[in-house]
C-alpha cells in the first residue's frame, strides 16, 4: 500500500460556497433540497458539458443499486458495507427511491449494515437518518484501505458473507488506489462475500467529449479528479473475484424490472458488475 500523503477529500470540511461530489449526485437524482446552489450550478454545467440526461443517468445508477440490493437481501445476505455511502435522500429524489439500508431492511429486518463516507455532511446526515438498530455509520477516506477494513471489522462479522457496494465511488481512486482496496477486501472478505461496482465509463463516447466531461467535473469540484474506465479496466476492479451473471453492464441493464419506466438508452450510462469471493 501506498505511503503518499493524501490531500483531504472533498468533504471533509463543510463548505457550503463549494460544489462537492455528495451533494451534486444528490441533485442530480432529483433531492435538490439536499444541494446548496453550487451544487445546483455544478450539475447544470456538467449536463451542457456531458449530456444533458446525466441527471437520469445518475438516477438510473440509484435504481440499479437498489435492485441488487434486493436481490442480494433475498438471497439471505444479511451484512451490508456501502462504502462511500452518500446522503440518504428518504425518497426525494426523482424516482422515489429507497435508500439502500431501507431496501435492504424491507427484506431483511435484522440486517448489519455499515454506512461509510468521507464527506462530513453525509456522515452527519446518516446518523440522524439511518436509525436501524444494526447501523453503523463511519467517516472514512476510501484511500486508506486498513481503515475502511477495520472500520467493517469492528461492525460486522467478516467471517460470514459481506455484501460491498462501491457505487460510483471507485471513479475518484486511481488506479493503484483501486488495487490497494481490492486486495484488502480480497484478503479480509470470507467466501460467498459479494463486491457491487458502478462506475462510469467512456466506452461508445466520442473520446473529445469524455474528455470534455471529466475536465468540467474536475473544474466544477475543486480540482476533484475523476477516472474514466472502460469494460475491462472496471473488470480489473474486482481481478480475482468471480464475476456473477450478467457480467459487466450498464446499470440499466442490471438486473432490470418491468415498473413502467424507459431509460433513455443512448444516454452515458455507468457500467455495473457484481462479483463473489470464492473459497481460499
Amino acid at each position: 500500500m501506498t505511503d503518499t500523503p493524501l490531500t483531504p477529500p472533498p468533504g471533509a470540511s463543510f463548505n457550503p460556497a463549494e460544489a462537492v461530489p455528495a451533494r451534486t449526485y444528490a441533485a442530480l437524482w432529483g433531492a435538490d433540497t439536499e444541494a446548496f446552489a453550487p451544487d445546483r450550478e455544478a450539475v447544470d454545467k456538467l449536463k451542457r458539458a456531458i449530456h444533458d440526461k446525466v441527471d437520469e443517468v445518475a438516477q438510473e445508477n440509484a435504481a440499479a443499486l437498489v435492485r441488487v440490493v434486493r436481490h442480494l437481501g433475498g438471497r439471505g445476505y444479511k451484512q451490508f458495507a456501502d462504502l462511500g455511502c452518500g446522503k440518504p435522500v428518504q425518497g426525494m429524489d426523482a424516482l422515489g427511491l429507497p435508500d439502500l439500508y431501507d431496501a435492504a431492511a424491507g427484506i431483511e429486518p435484522d440486517v448489519k449494515w455499515l454506512a461509510l463516507d468521507s464527506d462530513q455532511v453525509v456522515v452527519a446526515t446518516c446518523r440522524a437518518l439511518l436509525r436501524g438498530p444494526g447501523v453503523s455509520v463511519v467517516q472514512q477516506d476510501l484511500r486508506q484501505s486498513a481503515k475502511v477494513l477495520d472500520a467493517m471489522s469492528a461492525h460486522l462479522w467478516l467471517g460470514k458473507p459481506v455484501v460491498v457496494i462501491l457505487g460510483a465511488v471507485l471513479h475518484f481512486l486511481t488506479d493503484e488506489q483501486c488495487t490497494d482496496l481490492r486486495f484488502a477486501l480480497r484478503a479480509r472478505l470470507a467466501p460467498r462475500s459479494v463486491v457491487v461496482v458502478t462506475h462510469v465509463t467512456g466506452d461508445g463516447m466520442d473520446p473529445a467529449a469524455v474528455e470534455r466531461g471529466r475536465a468540467a467535473y474536475a473544474e466544477l469540484h475543486g480540482g476533484v479528479p475523476i477516472y474514466v474506465r472502460s469494460e475491462r479496466q472496471v473488470l480489473d476492479l474486482v481481478r480475482d473475484f468471480a464475476i456473477a451473471e450478467p457480467g459487466v453492464v450498464r446499470t440499466i441493464d442490471f438486473l432490470p424490472e418491468e415498473d413502467g419506466r424507459t431509460p433513455l438508452r443512448d444516454a452515458p450510462h455507468f457500467l455495473m458488475v457484481m462479483a463473489e469471493r470464492k473459497d481460499r
